[in-house]
């Protein structure tokens, strides 16, 4: 993942039913000002939350269940022509309970 051109590795846990889809990793802390937090991912938004607020972003396609790994790319919903966040390699896979 790279946000804020500043690329770090991360663990995606999470659920995908009927409802929807929803994976959650948490930001490495390494005591600076914008360290800690988590960013979580939904079908076609991502939601990155670390100390002093909180964005909303859109993905430019939906993420998809299944399948190769895919680069997925949010943007500002104001501003859809400016990537914040990329996500790279992502495989979402639905296991058997």
């Amino acid at each position: 993942m790279t946000l804020r051109s500043k690329p770090m590795v991360l663990d995606f846990a999470g659920e995908y039913d009927d409802a929807g889809l929803r994976l959650v990793a948490e930001l490495p802390d390494a005591g600076g000002a914008e360290d800690g937090g988590t960013v979580v991912l939904e079908r076609d938004a991502a939601t990155v939350t670390q100390p002093g607020g909180e964005i909303r972003l859109a993905a430019r396609e939906p993420l998809r269940v299944g399948g190769d790994p895919a680069d997925v790319e949010f943007v500002l919903p104001e501003s859809p022509e400016s990537t914040v966040l990329t996500v790279r390699g992502l495989v979402v896979r639905a296991e058997d309970a």
